[in-house]
């Protein structure tokens, strides 16, 4: 086995410019190592489906390497020369260079890129409190980058299945880290990547207005909410009435006797002149259906509305429904949609009441800042269309809000604000914007 200069060497005797360029990849993955001296599979499998096939596609024109297929190969010959015998077959298989040869063709490359992650096992997986970033920071990275090695020295031991089953375990080893004590002072790494991962969001987005708002409240957002009274009746006694499958109409309504009780418990309903007791007749209703389901919490089977697998766990926990009803409450992915959610949410937290025409100038000032700037994505905002697209979309989610008890509002609605259970809801709502990030459009 040789040491790093002899290897090389080697290399060297035979191909000057392919030893240059392993020693490149080499210093590269290194400078950001997990370990200070051990080599991990998670780091070289970055390097050559990740960096590698990267800097051949930078925008602007050709990459640095005239073929990456023949410096992955000099880089595997390195890794040999050094001892890593088995990370060199990774660099050398047929998976690698479908990869590089796929760097070209995004859908294509990701697909790869997913399937090799998988199997080789050492990916660390998403957690109940947190989803990994696609480009994260440097804590996130090094957090990353550990947990990768983590996973290795698991399967290695035997510890972990080699079959890429054990998802509870791999979750566990995760959790472990993320909740140990960081090297230096007495906080934990997710507190760590917590604070990395606020400084990004309250200054992401190209707005001013939405920046100095999450500034103010970026405290609240990274206390978790603490366990209250807050509740969510309307939804819980929906969930309750499908525990054993609700009946549904032949028209695929939810029964009479139900709309009833929904109705009586309502305040969104309340303000309505509506009669009957069909589920067509009170929109509420309707919509608190819609978002059980779309929540994952109900589904339709058949004749009946059940309870998902989440949705019965959930039935009994009001403190758990509570906290998922307000992860979900904000679409994910990255949209107009999502950003104005996030102003209403942080508008009706700064203050106990306001007109919904200010929640709605607000939404449009940001919108407008980030069409401006050009950080939402392409055709969903433009800036001469804010204020109209600003009022839909934040009538959207205050309408969420209301049918979910979780504002406050007389009939005429000319100003609003956020129950207890609101608030949590928001500081949920706003905090998985932190924790569960959109994927990356790239």
């Amino acid at each position: 086995m040789h040491d790093l200069d002899s290897a090389l060497d080697v290399i060297r005797a035979r191909d000057d410019t392919a030893a240059k360029h392993a020693h490149a990849l080499w210093h590269v993955m290194r400078s950001t190592a997990a370990h200070p001296t051990k080599v991990t599979r998670y780091e070289v499998q970055q390097m050559v489906w990740r960096t590698l096939p990267g800097a051949h596609t930078k925008p602007g024109g050709a990459g640095p390497f005239d073929d990456p297929h023949r410096i992955c190969d000099s880089f595997a010959e390195l890794l040999h020369l050094l001892g890593h015998t088995a990370y060199a077959e990774v660099c050398r298989s047929a998976a690698t260079h479908a990869i590089i040869a796929a760097a070209t063709d995004p859908p294509r490359y990701r697909e790869l890129v997913d399937a090799a992650w998988t199997a080789s096992g050492v990916r660390p997986p998403d957690t109940p409190v947190l989803a990994w970033a696609d480009d994260g920071g440097p804590v996130e990275t090094a957090l990353h980058a550990a947990c990768g090695r983590l996973l290795e020295e698991a399967l290695d031991q035997g510890t972990l299945p080699a079959d890429g089953t054990g998802g509870p375990m791999r979750v566990g080893l995760v959790m472990r880290l993320l909740t140990s004590p960081e090297s230096e002072g007495d906080q934990t790494w997710f507190a760590k990547l917590l604070d990395e991962r606020l400084d990004t969001w309250t200054t992401d987005g190209g707005s001013q207005t939405r920046r100095e708002m999450l500034v103010r409240l970026r405290p609240e957002v990274r206390r978790a909410p603490e366990t209250a009274e807050e509740r969510l009746p309307a939804l819980a006694a929906l969930l309750e009435a499908c525990r054993g499958g609700a009946r549904l109409t032949g028209s695929g309504y939810l029964p009479t006797s139900l709309v009833a009780a929904l109705v009586d418990t309502m305040p969104a309903c309340r303000e309505l002149a509506g009669t009957g007791r069909s589920e067509s007749r009170w929109p509420p209703v309707a919509l608190l259906r819609a978002l059980a389901e779309s929540m994952g919490l109900a589904v339709r089977d058949g004749a009946r509305l059940r309870l998902t697998d989440q949705g019965a766990a959930l039935v009994d926990d009001a403190d758990s429904l509570l906290m998922t009803v307000g992860e979900r409450l904000v679409p994910r992915e990255r949209s107009a949609l999502g950003s104005a959610a996030e102003v209403v949410l942080a508008a009706l937290l700064l203050e106990d009441r306001m007109a919904p025409a200010r929640v709605f100038e607000k939404v449009g000032f940001v919108l407008a800042e980030q069409a401006a700037a050009g950080q939402e994505p392409a055709g969903q905002v433009r800036t001469d269309a804010a204020p109209a697209q600003a009022t839909r979309l934040s009538a959207w989610v205050l309408r969420r809000l209301r049918v979910l008890d979780a504002v406050d509002a007389d009939w005429t609605a000319r100003r609003v604000g956020l129950t207890d259970a609101g608030r949590s809801l928001a500081r949920w709502a706003l905090r998985a914007r932190v924790l569960f990030p959109p994927p990356s459009a790239a």
